[in-house]
């Protein structure tokens, strides 16, 4: 066994009897695997790997999920258009914020996020954004219709309602934090994750509140807004982003090769390295009919070749 690294390389042994295409399969194996560790890592989210099986239509191919940025606003002034920033009330721009300027809130009112419409976020999301509370009274944060609804209540209590089912009928499931979560008259960062079955909100990188979700989760209907002009909340908000979980298609795999997995779908964390469900290493094998070509194993962190 032949130890290489993160991914150095699997052609040895039995892809030394394929020819110059197949090589350059192996070489797109390779780039794939490592590309995904990768983004794992740049996304600070779950990347999930898996061979999609052939159709009548179309070859096997290999696929992953990952979180893309879909959709972001900083409320500066020269963005405010492209971005579609709306405000009504008492709300205003062009205060200073945590980053430059902010969407301003402290005298109540709202701020709707249109200029990117509505993106697809039924597979799995996260919503990132900075806040600064005024005060430690209750409020609406943000409400986007469809998704999900964030609220500070009496005492810094901070919750997310998520709107979630089982593919007919999709209520709000609910995450809460415990008291003196948000505080006043200080800037924190707000990160809200749903996906794979599971929710949970982070205050300042620190988890908070976790639930369990419905299997699917549902689509926006209408632009974020900010605040909200029965229920308002009283601070500043600034970069606000939100990445949405998306199918990205890898190498195809030609019809005379066959890939085995020892698990359905190989999963990194987002710091790169296999995911605590999988508690041995994914062996990963090539076969020509029937015959073996070449074994891999993918490990926590590298990936290993047996001659």
């Amino acid at each position: 066994m032949v130890m290489i690294g993160v991914v150095a390389g699997i052609g040895m042994a039995g892809f030394d009897r394929i020819e110059p295409g197949r090589s350059s399969f192996q070489a797109s194996i390779e780039n794939f695997i490592e590309s995904s560790r990768d983004r794992a890592r740049a996304s600070n989210q779950s990347v999930i790997i898996s061979v999609k099986e052939s159709t009548d239509q179309l070859p096997a191919r290999w696929q992953r999920m990952v979180f893309r940025q879909v959709f972001e606003a900083s409320f500066e002034s020269m963005a405010s258009s492209r971005e579609g920033i709306a405000i009504q009330g008492q709300a205003q721009l062009q205060v200073a914020g945590r980053f430059g300027a902010c969407l301003d809130l402290s005298e109540g009112g709202v701020g709707v996020v249109a200029g990117r419409g509505n993106p697809h976020l039924s597979d799995g999301f996260v919503i990132d954004l900075d806040c600064y509370p005024t005060d430690v009274k209750s409020g609406k944060i943000l409400q986007w219709p469809g998704v999900v609804t964030i609220e500070q209540g009496i005492n810094g209590v901070l919750s997310a309602k998520i709107r979630a089912g089982d593919g007919e009928f999709f209520s709000n499931t609910v995450l809460e934090s415990p008291a003196a979560t948000l505080r006043a008259n200080r800037w924190q960062h707000l990160r809200l994750v749903a996906a794979d079955g599971q929710s949970e909100l982070y205050v300042n990188g620190k988890s908070v509140a976790k639930v369990n979700l419905p299997r699917y989760l549902s689509s926006a209907q209408d632009a974020p807004a900010f605040g909200d002009a029965d229920y308002p909340w009283h601070g500043k908000i600034d970069e606000f982003s939100v990445q949405s979980r998306q199918i990205e298609l890898g190498p195809q795999v030609p019809d005379d090769l066959q890939i085995g997995l020892s698990t359905k779908e190989i999963t990194f964390n987002r710091f790169g390295v296999l995911a605590k469900q999988h508690s041995d290493p994914v062996m990963v094998s090539v076969k020509s009919f029937s015959e073996s070509l070449a074994e891999f194993v993918v490990g926590r962190f590298s990936q290993e070749v047996f001659e």
